[in-house]
């Protein structure tokens, strides 16, 4: 009898504890789950201390979760349709394609406060036409990081040919580590901006840069400015993001956009859509464009904010401000990012190019 009564109550137990699970959500501690929000984004594009004052400010907890190319959050977000993330950050191309898969929601312009103040050179581009689906956040440049003293007292017109013209380099120089973004910039430089890549072009850019490879001194993605800081060159490929950080600690260390051109990246936010955390997220997107989120981000980073309304608390240089204030028709000389041949004929350049001795 007593062993019949403790089974009795043991299955009672569990068919009131499954029953309460089942019945009654609010015994399970939902509520404090439902106060988050998960972002998947770049490594160094948020700021932990302006993440931290929202988290403080909303009692909304961010949970970051981290990619490293736009190729990358595309796999994972076209796998998953999106769930289990609440806001990403796509860079310009990669929204293009996020909309042809129907993975992100329109945009409610009425809970943004920022709409603007947004530079509206930012705004309206081939990916997303009229930005129903997509907000520039933070955008940078790629250029010549040049070493000020070494090329004191010289002629000084910023080019391409500063890296790829032989008749005129008598130094080393730190070429980029991207087959794709190296291939397009020697294409740029040989050919103009280009849609489309015939293979009499493709031997060209080839040629190019296995003739480059004796005056490359290193190949480098993110920290070019290492190998100015160090003087080993005096010109170097580099995103202005990463010139502008050294430029605080470097002084004779500058950025110069060629004159034919260059190319340019904006990182936006983008709301995937299966979340249903959507006033959430508009409160967080709207605290990453309060002033001082601008400028934390700014100072911490490098990018150009996307937004005119904190240079007061920025401290950026009048070099960095010509770019916020550029005209149109010079914005125009920049050229978004885009792949000029298949991946196995990029690839194979690349092994040539690297593996090639002098």
């Amino acid at each position: 009898m007593p062993k019949f009564f403790i089974r009795s109550c043991i299955i009672t137990f569990w068919v009131l504890l499954i029953f309460g699970i089942l019945y009654f959500p609010r015994w399970s501690p939902t509520p404090t789950e439902e106060k988050s929000i998960n972002i998947f984004a770049w490594g160094d594009i948020f700021d932990p201390a302006v993440i931290a004052k929202f988290e403080k400010k909303s009692g909304i907890k961010v949970h970051l979760n981290y990619y490293s190319s736009n190729e990358e959050l595309l796999v994972k977000l076209k796998a998953t349709g999106g769930l289990g993330y609440d806001l990403i950050v796509p860079s310009d191309y990669a929204i293009g394609h996020l909309i042809k898969e129907n993975l992100l929601k329109k945009l409610d312009r009425s809970k943004l406060d920022f709409w603007e103040h947004l530079n509206p050179l930012l705004l309206n581009h081939f990916f997303d036409p009229d930005n129903q689906y997509s907000i520039p956040f933070e955008w940078e440049l790629f250029g010549l990081g040049i070493d000020k003293g070494f090329f004191a007292g010289k002629p000084f017109t910023p080019s391409w040919k500063m890296i790829f013209d032989k008749n005129v380099i008598d130094y080393k120089v730190t070429m980029i580590n991207d087959p794709q973004e190296a291939v397009l910039f020697a294409s740029f430089y040989l050919y103009g901006p280009l849609t489309h890549i015939t293979q009499e072009q493709i031997d060209g850019v080839e040629s190019l840069l296995l003739e480059q490879r004796s005056w490359v001194f290193a190949y480098a993605d993110f920290r070019a400015d290492y190998f100015l800081a160090t003087k080993n060159c005096p010109v170097v490929i580099a995103s202005s993001s990463y010139i502008w950080r050294s430029k605080r600690i470097f002084p004779f260390i500058g950025f110069a956009v060629p004159e034919e051109g260059t190319f340019l990246t904006i990182e936006n936010l983008a709301i995937p859509k299966l979340t249903h955390k959507d006033s959430l997220v508009y409160q967080f997107i709207n605290f990453l464009y309060e002033p001082e989120s601008v400028a934390d981000h700014y100072h911490t980073y490098g990018f150009f904010p996307s937004t005119l309304h904190a240079l007061d608390l920025l401290n950026m240089d009048e070099d960095a401000k010509e770019f916020l204030y550029i005209p149109r028709e010079n914005f125009q000389k920049f050229h978004f990012f885009q792949n000029l041949m298949p991946e196995e004929t990029l690839r194979d350049i690349w092994v040539e190019v690297k593996s090639k001795t002098y």
